[in-house]
């Protein structure tokens, strides 16, 4: 599957391109709202202050040096000095970093329980792909779904076992190893999730952030309320979303297809896995700077309409290069294409209806 993948000029220009510099940290200091960290090959972790004088201009400072660029938070601070000693440099790390110093309650007791909740409601959420990938590969291989699905919690009984020995000699994989392969897919696919038919299923931040970027294209293409001056800036971020949630939704429907052929997924994942993991990777850093760009523009449309365009030209001229990749005479995907978009509607129906097949189950026993 990947070959064509791989081969496909969209796709191919994305993954050839060269790789965005570092990751966005989220400091609260307005003038720090689009720095970035990156580990240098030559002066290791520097801090790219990308429009830090307001006029589109990046700066490059060691890490080390940035609070003596600008005045810090406590907030701020602690970012900056767990960021430099964990050495984190792309989006997954710096998230990590954020995680760690809520739930160590370095950012404040509020900010604390809510990532304590949220990190329970991840845990349980791991459980609940892993589960409906293990449902979704054996029903994919003959077992009786609405049999595993009654009691998925007796996975010894004599339904599971043959569903299992059924699985295991039709992609010639051990069941150990499938329920190993198939929790390293779970563990893998936390920053996308699952698609499905109304949010049935939890979905992953990669895939809201990628509907986010959607709807934020819609909305300012449809925007009325500003002025002749800063309607191009305004029009050319707006189509610079537009490219890059297309790049996404490419992207997605591609991942989505290798959960929809769980089989062959788990059979080649000695070689799927590696082309995944790049996959998501580069996906995330490609979505990485677009929280803070679409929460600055719309500050910039509430804003004075005298600086308004000032400050879109200024946003304009640091939006993300992987915008430009989806270029005009890039060869579309058509709806025989592998990564159609019908393959995250299948997908969503298929997911949804094992879960929703669970859901039941579970309201039964209680």
């Amino acid at each position: 599957m990947w070959d064509a993948v791989l081969s496909s000029g969209i796709i191919g220009k994305w993954l050839g391109s060269p790789r965005p510099r570092g990751a966005i940290v989220p400091f609260e200091a307005p003038q720090l709202r689009m720095a970035r960290v990156c580990d240098d090959e030559r002066d290791g972790l520097i801090a790219i202050l990308r429009d830090f004088a307001n006029n589109g201009t990046a700066y490059i400072v060691p890490w080390a040096s940035l609070p003596l660029m600008v005045s810090m938070t406590d907030h701020d601070v602690a970012l900056h000095t767990a960021v430099g000693e964990c050495n984190a440099s792309t989006p997954e790390q710096v998230r990590s970093v954020v995680r760690d110093l809520a739930l160590s309650g370095a950012l404040g007791p509020e900010v604390k329980a809510r990532e304590t909740e949220r990190a329970e409601t991840d845990r349980t959420s791991l459980a609940n792909v892993e589960l409906v990938l293990i449902l979704h590969l054996l029903d994919s291989c003959g077992g009786d779904l609405a049999t595993l699905a009654a009691d998925p919690g007796r996975w010894r009984d004599v339904h599971a076992k043959t569903a299992a020995a059924a699985a295991a000699t039709a992609l010639g994989v051990g069941r150990r190893e499938i329920y190993r392969r198939i929790a390293e897919l779970a563990k893998l696919l936390t920053p996308v999730g699952l698609a499905s038919a109304d949010d049935a299923v939890q979905s992953g931040w990669l895939r809201a952030l990628h509907n986010e970027i959607e709807g934020f294209s819609e909305s300012s293409t449809a925007v009325q309320s500003v002025s002749p001056d800063a309607g191009p800036h305004l029009a050319a971020i707006a189509e610079a979303a537009k490219r890059t949630a297309r790049i996404a939704g490419i992207v997605l429907n591609m991942l989505d297809y290798a959960v929809l052929d769980i089989g062959g997924t788990i059979r080649r994942w000695t070689t799927e896995r590696p082309v995944l993991r790049q996959a998501i990777d580069r996906l995330s850093l490609t979505l990485d700077e677009w929280p803070t760009l679409m929460k600055s523009v719309r500050d910039a449309l509430r804003g004075p309409p005298g600086e308004m365009t000032v400050q879109l030209q200024t946003l304009r001229s640091v939006l993300p290069p992987a915008s430009d990749i989806d270029a005009p005479d890039s060869k579309p995907m058509t709806d025989d294409d592998e990564g159609s978009p019908s393959v995250s509607q299948v997908l969503g129906t298929r997911l949804s209806a094992i879960w929703l097949m669970l859901s039941a189950s579970r309201r039964t026993r209680q």
